[in-house]
């Protein structure tokens, strides 16, 4: 998913604007019940759109069902969804139409839903044995990209692999795991794969406050998931010694958005020594355990705190972006790195946003 132009005027309550393979479809925008768009950090973006079906197409012609003629919903068909007007417009998904559903209600007019992915979903769908050689994962992320007939943006670093087995995996799982190993994220942005560092966003945060446009959120602080150290071991079949390499707080402190005390830190002031032993990973250099070591204790640090909110609809959030919460209290305001996010659409509410953030430290905002 985009993420689009951020400006100030962030409250919307006009309707989505669609298009199909890169045309306008006024009748959608006007058609439009109910409307759900999610995205996360490892799953494909994906849309279920309801709209009403009953009608006249075209003036003078009987009632009849509106979309069951594949001029404009039919599978396969690409699918964008715009938010927001003139300078705040963004784009909420973009896709292929996956499944069409009727719905036949016993107190209203017929309807149909109709359901869309963006195109990682082909990576989901190919499963394959193989192996790779003396290949990056930015190597084995641009593969799969040129095999599912994408184009690739893949800048996320990682050790080269002497040799890396695929076995019955596929596509995707692969590309998932190879982006915890190098702490990086994945997506499809208008056809192109990302596989980028994590946390490699310039772009400012988003502010937002609960005197405007967030409605609500909770936040909350957890030390169950922190680790006071994270250790890899594994065996250097070139070097014939084993491997064992770890990190601590050193690699959590530099995603400290907020200068406040990390979960780490707290952990170890309380119960000192708690450390993960990873013995499974099978790391074949030293470099690829102490990457392991860093990416797995990051993960950790990350789930410290958090956040969990609803806005009056803000087009432009996406996942990878950084929300600046205020007027939280010191120990709870500050930045917030997005993992999940998901537009909604209804004739109640309009549109709004709901989204998922997390941060490694508490405080440190006064």
């Amino acid at each position: 998913m985009s993420g689009g132009l951020k400006s100030q005027r962030l409250i919307l309550h006009g309707r989505p604007r669609f298009s199909i393979d890169g045309a306008d479809e006024v009748r959608l925008n006007e058609d439009l019940i109910r409307l759900e768009v999610r995205a996360d950090e490892e799953t494909p973006a994906c849309l279920e759109a309801v709209f009403k079906n009953w009608g006249q197409s075209r003036a003078g012609n009987e009632p009849n069902y509106l979309y069951f003629d594949n001029e404009i919903l039919e599978l396969g068909r690409s699918l964008s969804v715009f938010g927001g007007e003139g300078d705040n417009e963004a784009t909420l998904f973009s896709g292929q139409i996956t499944a069409i559903e009727g719905i036949y209600p016993e107190s209203r007019a017929p309807e149909i839903r109709v359901s869309a992915e963006d195109r990682l979903q082909w990576l989901r769908m190919t499963q394959r044995s193989r192996l790779f050689e003396d290949a990056s994962d930015r190597d084995i992320a641009q593969r799969l990209a040129d095999d599912a007939g994408l184009r690739a943006d893949s800048e996320a670093e990682g050790p080269q692999h002497v040799e890396l087995l695929q076995v019955n995996q596929s596509e995707l799982d692969l590309l998932r795991e190879r982006a915890r190993a190098v702490d990086g994220r994945i997506a499809d942005e208008e056809g192109v794969l990302l596989f980028r560092p994590r946390r490699d966003e310039p772009a400012e945060p988003v502010l937002l406050t609960r005197q405007n446009e967030l409605l609500n959120v909770t936040v909350c602080a957890d030390l169950a998931h922190q680790r006071s150290e994270v250790r890899v071991h594994g065996w250097s079949v070139a070097e014939k010694a084993a491997i064992h390499e770890s990190a601590g707080v050193d690699a959590a402190r530099v995603e400290a958005d907020n200068n406040g005390r990390l979960g780490v830190e707290i952990l170890d002031e309380i119960q000192s020594g708690l450390s993960e032993e990873l013995h499974l990973e099978a790391p074949a250099t030293a470099e690829e355990a102490l990457k392991l070591a860093e990416t797995r204790l990051k993960r950790r640090a990350r789930r410290f705190i958090t956040a969990r909110g609803v806005t009056a609809g803000t087009p432009g959030l996406s996942v990878g972006d950084r929300v600046d919460l205020v007027d939280l209290g010191d120990l709870f305001a500050g930045i917030y790195y997005l993992t999940a996010v998901r537009h909604s659409f209804d004739m109640r509410d309009g549109l709004r946003t709901w989204f998922v953030g997390e941060r490694n430290d508490l405080g440190g905002r006064s």
